[in-house]
């Protein structure tokens, strides 16, 4: 029963995810300055400590955020994706990407840094158009 609720719970977040997702934000390259710079873990804080005030604070900025891959693949909609640790166990904060070839030469447990834009909490805290910094 705990694996039903599982998979149910993934599959949620997965049509979560994609919903959210949108072709109007803009690229980022090298060269992007991030309004912000944060940890995965307290990225995540912020947002389960109160969502509209981490919104204000981070929605639709570039941000810079460092953490450990917890998960890497695709979404129901083949988009690529790299999940950093947020907490102990489900809350992370999931950038994807538009370059797959970047992903697919990440591993689990890897330390690394992205740029992107905060998308804001949707069960995960949700970056677009990552790059690898």
């Amino acid at each position: 029963m705990k694996k039903f609720y599982t998979i149910i719970t993934v599959a949620i977040f997965s049509f979560l995810a994609v919903a959210s997702l949108e072709d109007d934000v803009p690229s980022i390259d090298s060269s992007t300055e991030p309004d912000f710079t944060v940890s995965a873990p307290s990225l995540f804080t912020d947002y389960s400590d109160n969502e509209i005030s981490a919104d204000d604070k981070y929605k639709g900025k570039i941000l810079q955020v460092s953490g450990t891959i917890r998960d890497i693949g695709n979404d129901i909609m083949d988009d690529a994706y790299v999940s950093l640790a947020g907490d102990g166990y489900y809350g992370n904060v999931q950038c994807f990407f538009s370059d797959k070839s970047v992903v697919a030469n990440l591993k689990k447990g890897q330390q690394i840094t992205v740029v992107g834009y905060c998308d804001g909490l949707m069960m995960n805290v949700l970056m677009k158009n990552c790059i690898l910094k």
